[in-house]
C-alpha cells in the first residue's frame, strides 16, 4: 500500500484540510461504535434488574439515540469529505494524463492504441485515485476493530484470547486472494483498453463498415474481445468473491469457540449476562470491519495494476523542446538541404531530397501514394524531427527553432479532416480572438458562406462528430477558412 499512497499523495497534498478533516473523523466513528457494544451490558442487565424502572430504560435508550446522533455528522463528515477529496483527484489525474497526451510526439500515438489511451484516461484514472479512499478504509477498519477488540478485553480477556488465535489467519486469507487479484486484475484491464479500441473503431469507421458490410466482422472483433475481458475478470472476481466467505468461516469458527468457553465461563459464575451479550456485540461488530477490510484490500489490488498503467503513460517523453530561436516572422525562403527521412521501421520514405521555396512562391508537389508528400509538411512542422542542417526555415535550423513558434509561421489544410463537435463559429476560431470581419473574409475566400447562409442556424449551427452533418466539400471548406483564419505566412495543403 505504500508504494500507492506515495503515488498518490502529490495529488491529495492540495486538498490536506478536507482529508485531515475527513480522517480526524475517524476517531469519533470507532469510539461510538466501541462505547454501542460496550453500552449492551449497561441495557441487559439494567433492564433484567429487579429494581428496574421505566425511567432507567428511558435514559438507557436516550443514551443510544445520543450516541447515534453523535455518530451521524462524523460519519458524514469523513465519507462525505473522502468521496469529494477522491473525486477531486480524479479529475486532477485526468488533467495530467490530458495535458501529457497533448505534449507526447507523434510517433507515442503512430504505436498506440486509441481505444488504451481512452480507457486509461477515463478508467484506470478513477480507480486510480479511489486507491485513496480505500487506504483510508485500511487504516479505519483495524482502528474500529481495535477498539472493539478492546470492549471485548474489558469485559472478559480470556475469551478475547480466541479472537486473536483467529487474526493470522484472516491475514493469510487476505495475502493469498490480494496476489491472485492483482495478477487477474492487471490482464483484465489491458483487456478493457482493447475492448475500448475496437468499439473506438466501430463507431468512427461507420462509413467504411457499412460501405464493404463489416458488420459482422466488426461485431465478431468486438465479441472476442470481450470474452477475454470476461475470462481474466471473472478470475479476480471469483479470487475476491472466495475471501469474503472465507473470512466469515473464519469468523463463525471463532463465534462457535466463544459461546462453548462463555458456558463454562458462565457455570463459574466469572460471567454475567450482560458481560455476555456485550461481548457477543463487540464480536458481531468486529466482524463488520474484517470484511470491509478485507474488500478495501481487494481494492488496492485493483488500483495498483491501474496506477501501472497509468504511470506508464505520465512516464512518458515529451516532444523535444529544444529550440531557442522565436522566429515571429517568415521573410524569405523554406530550404531543403540532402533531406533524408525514415519513420520507426527503417524503411526510407524520403532520400536526398533539395528544394528551395521563397516567399510569395506557390508549389504543388505531385507524386505516388506512399511518396511522402504528407511525410514532408510532418518535417517541416516538427511532428517528426530530423537531423540538424537539413531544413532551414529563413536561414535558421528548424531544430533550432520554438516548436510553439515553428508551428505558428503554418496554417495546415489536411487530407484528414478534423472537426470538433461544436459549432461552425467555435471550429473556424479554436479558441483565439477574432472579429467579425475577419471571420466573414475567411468565409468568404473558402467560400463557405454560400453553405453557411442556408443553415437555420448560421454560424452557430452544430456540425456533429469530425462534422459529419457536413458534406465532404463543406468539411474541407471550413478547414481551408480556419487556416486562413490564422493568417499564418505559410499556407501547406496535404491533398
Amino acid at each position: 500500500m505504500k508504494d500507492i499512497l506515495s503515488k498518490i499523495f502529490p495529488y491529495i497534498r492540495p486538498y490536506w484540510k478536507q482529508t485531515l478533516m475527513a480522517v480526524l473523523c475517524l476517531i469519533p466513528i470507532a469510539g461510538i461504535k466501541a462505547g454501542l457494544a460496550y453500552y449492551v451490558k449497561h441495557i441487559v442487565d439494567g433492564i433484567f434488574a429487579p429494581n428496574a424502572t421505566l425511567h432507567d430504560a428511558l435514559v438507557m435508550g436516550g443514551v443510544i439515540i445520543g450516541l447515534t446522533l453523535l455518530n451521524y455528522p462524523a460519519r458524514f463528515i469523513h465519507f462525505y469529505g473522502l468521496r469529494m477529496v477522491v473525486d477531486r483527484v480524479i479529475c486532477d489525474i485526468r488533467k495530467s494524463i490530458y495535458y501529457k497526451l497533448q505534449h507526447l510526439p507523434a510517433k507515442y500515438f503512430s504505436r498506440s492504441k486509441q481505444g488504451n489511451i481512452l480507457s486509461t484516461l477515463i478508467a484506470d484514472s478513477e480507480m486510480f485515485a479511489e486507491a485513496f479512499y480505500h487506504s483510508i478504509a485500511v487504516i479505519r477498519e483495524p482502528l474500529t476493530a481495535t477498539a472493539l477488540v478492546g470492549v471485548m478485553l474489558y469485559h472478559d480477556w480470556q475469551l478475547t484470547l480466541i479472537v486473536f488465535v483467529v487474526l493470522p489467519l484472516f491475514v493469510v486469507i487476505f495475502s493469498i486472494t490480494s496476489k491472485r487479484i492483482r495478477r487477474y486484475i492487471q490482464r483484465s484491464l489491458n483487456d478493457k483498453a482493447e475492448m475500448t479500441h475496437h468499439a473506438a473503431e466501430g463507431l468512427g469507421g461507420q462509413k467504411i463498415i457499412k460501405a464493404f458490410n463489416l458488420q459482422d466482422y466488426m461485431i465478431g472483433r468486438f465479441d472476442r474481445e470481450q470474452e477475454l475481458y470476461l475470462s481474466h475478470k471473472k478470475k479476480s472476481n471469483s479470487a475476491e468473491e472466495h475471501s469474503h466467505p472465507l473470512v466469515e468461516v473464519v469468523g463463525s469458527l471463532a463465534f462457535a469457540v466463544v459461546i462453548v468457553a462463555a458456558y463454562h465461563r458462565k457455570s463459574q459464575g466469572m460471567l454475567t449476562a450482560g458481560d455476555f451479550f456485550s461481548f457477543i456485540g463487540a464480536l458481531a461488530m468486529f466482524m463488520d470491519p474484517v470484511r470491509r477490510f478485507s474488500k478495501a484490500n481487494a481494492k488496492i489490488g485493483q488500483a495498483k495494476a491501474a496506477a501501472n498503467r497509468v504511470f506508464k503513460l505520465l512516464d512518458e517523453s515529451e516532444e523535444n523542446q529544444d529550440g531557442q530561436v522565436d522566429l515571429k516572422n517568415f521573410s524569405q525562403q523554406i530550404e531543403l538541404k540532402n533531406l533524408d527521412f525514415c519513420y520507426e521501421d527503417k524503411n526510407p520514405v524520403i532520400s536526398n531530397l533539395n528544394l528551395t521555396i521563397k516567399k510569395g512562391e506557390k508549389l504543388g508537389i505531385v507524386g505516388l501514394s506512399g511518396s511522402g508528400k504528407s511525410t514532408l509538411v510532418s518535417l517541416l512542422l516538427r511532428l517528426w524531427d530530423v537531423d540538424s542542417n537539413q531544413i532551414f526555415i529563413d536561414g535558421q535550423d528548424i531544430n533550432d527553432i520554438q516548436k510553439d513558434s515553428l508551428r505558428n509561421l503554418f496554417g495546415l489544410v489536411s487530407q484528414d479532416i478534423f472537426l470538433f463537435n461544436d459549432t461552425i463559429k467555435e471550429n473556424l476560431v479554436a479558441g483565439g480572438e477574432y472579429s467579425p470581419a475577419q471571420i466573414q473574409k475567411a468565409l468568404e475566400v473558402s467560400y463557405c458562406t454560400e453553405f453557411i447562409k442556408d443553415l437555420p442556424d448560421g454560424l452557430e449551427t452544430i456540425i456533429g462528430d469530425r462534422g459529419l452533418r457536413l458534406s465532404g466539400g463543406q468539411s474541407q471548406r471550413l478547414t481551408i477558412a480556419r487556416a486562413f483564419l490564422r493568417n499564418s505566412p505559410i499556407l501547406l495543403f496535404d491533398e
